[in-house]
């Protein structure tokens, strides 16, 4: 394989780097209007009338900002990448639109349920019905975008041909191909020959690594955020809450993510780690619905979250039991999907690791 072909020209693929830098370029420029927002103006209010937002909220939302801040400025030098054909940002543009793909689809089914689950009036009075439809559109527009570019793009960096334009002599030695998920199509001898010259970590393990150290950080950030109304942590029957329960998520965090990142290196343990964590977590939320002190604990949370947030004039009409149901059920729902995904692709991962110690 030469450097001429590996400059082959590809025009989906240079569009698939325009549209990074097009998302890069929206997501600074909102994370900047967010963060200079909450620094200019402390007093800021979602609408005349209604009181300030408090500081725990201006700072969560001003942290969180300012990861994904930092997330589209990377993004920018992803989008470089793609043109340069590096494959470290081929396996990075796989891992993300994988993630988009699969958060876009269950955010849009959470939320089409959820919405469904909420009272026709909203405590204020306000008529619901035309009210609910623009939202559901909006939902579906906001995630729906998202969502196609995440398969867009994970359709596009498994082909054969894109991948063998991102791999030279020297990438082979140093960067796994990550093409399982294309093993049913068709490509060229000398493709073929050159994916597997190496060993490579299925792709599916590849997004869910990806999306464990996402929200790793995310959850370390949670720690670090002055809000006295956060969730209870609740495990096998003990409820904690406050700074204990603000560390146990921290220490949760550490952990996937330290898995996830073991995951990418093709670490057996790792991968044993997420699956441990993950059956243990499942069982807990099973066992959770089951306890009234659970719900109860749930409960007061978000009435203390709601009496922290005086912006909701009546009440959040969002911050019922019904929501807090179906968080749990999709939860669930996602835990178990990922249980089996580390099931399924188990003995390959472990071919793949053992190949690469060799």
């Amino acid at each position: 394989m030469n450097t001429v072909a590996n400059r082959e020209s590809l025009p989906a693929v240079t569009a698939a780097g325009v549209v990074a830098i097009i998302s890069s370029a929206l997501g600074v420029l909102l994370g900047l209007l967010v963060e200079v927002s909450m620094v200019l103006a402390p007093g800021m209010r979602l609408s005349a009338g209604t009181p300030a937002l408090p500081p725990g909220t201006r700072a969560a939302v001003a942290v969180f900002w300012l990861f994904g801040l930092a997330l589209a400025v990377f993004g920018f030098f992803v989008a470089l990448g793609v043109f340069r054909r590096r494959n470290w940002a081929r396996i990075t543009m796989l891992i993300w639109g994988g993630i988009m793909a699969v958060l876009s689809a269950f955010s849009i089914a959470l939320v089409f349920v959820v919405f469904d689950s909420l009272p026709s009036t909203p405590p204020n009075g306000m008529e619901a019905g035309t009210f609910m439809a623009f939202l559901k559109a909006f939902v579906f527009i906001f995630y729906g975008i998202p969502l196609g570019i995440g398969i867009w793009w994970l359709a596009l960096f498994t082909r054969p041909r894109v991948a063998a334009a991102f791999l030279t002599p020297d990438s082979l030695a140093a960067n796994p191909p990550a093409m399982d998920i294309a093993e049913s199509s068709r490509p060229d001898p000398t493709v073929r020959q050159s994916f597997t010259s190496r060993a490579a970590c299925p792709l599916p393990l590849l997004i869910l690594a990806g999306f464990l150290i996402f929200s790793s950080v995310c959850m370390v950030l949670v720690v670090l955020i002055p809000m006295t109304g956060s969730m209870p942590f609740f495990f096998f029957g003990t409820v904690f809450s406050g700074v204990t329960a603000k560390l146990m998520l921290g220490l949760l965090g550490a952990i996937v993510g330290t898995a996830g990142v073991g995951i990418l290196k093709l670490k057996p343990a790792a991968l044993d780690t997420v699956l441990l964590v993950q059956c243990v977590f499942f069982v807990n939320g099973l066992l959770s619905t089951q306890s009234p002190r659970f719900w109860a604990a749930a409960q007061e949370a978000m009435e203390r979250a709601d009496a922290e947030n005086p912006a909701f004039p009546g009440g959040n009409p969002f911050l019922t039991g019904s929501l807090f149901h179906m968080v749990i059920v999709f939860g669930l729902f996602f835990s178990g999907v990922i249980i089996a995904l580390l099931l399924f692709y188990r003995s390959r991962f472990l071919e793949a690791a053992s190949a690469a110690k060799a």
